[in-house]
């Protein structure tokens, strides 16, 4: 079962947390560009695995993403296709802040407690 740290390149995934914290645009543009990059069985396989591991609703809901596309990508479909690319760069930033604990390294402001994350 591949991880999103087993197929996105060694430097972004070692400056994930680092660059999630500072640079938003710059982290999404280079992720973009890894997914692109990426092979597409190994981006498949990624997602699907990270996907049966999450509450798909929960994580849509989050993120945003409309069910029926969800289950497009749960199936694998057109991941780096321009109807899906900026839901799969979602899927792949979530599964790559869970699986570096950079969620846990973000501070959150003290007004933004009360509320769900």
């Amino acid at each position: 079962m591949l991880k999103m740290t087993d197929v996105l390149g060694q430097n972004l995934v070692q400056n994930f947390s680092n660059a999630l914290s500072h640079s938003a645009d710059l982290l999404s543009e280079q992720l973009s560009q890894e997914i692109l990059n990426a092979s597409d069985a190994a981006l498949k396989d990624a997602v699907v695995a990270f996907l049966n591991r999450i509450d798909i609703n929960e994580a849509a809901a989050a993120l945003e993403i409309a069910p029926e596309r969800i289950e497009s990508l749960k199936q694998g479909i057109a991941l780096k296709g321009e109807q899906l690319i900026a839901d799969t760069l979602k899927i792949v930033t979530l599964g790559l802040a869970m699986e570096t604990n950079a969620l846990d390294q973000i501070e959150v402001s003290d007004c933004l407690q009360d509320y769900p994350m």
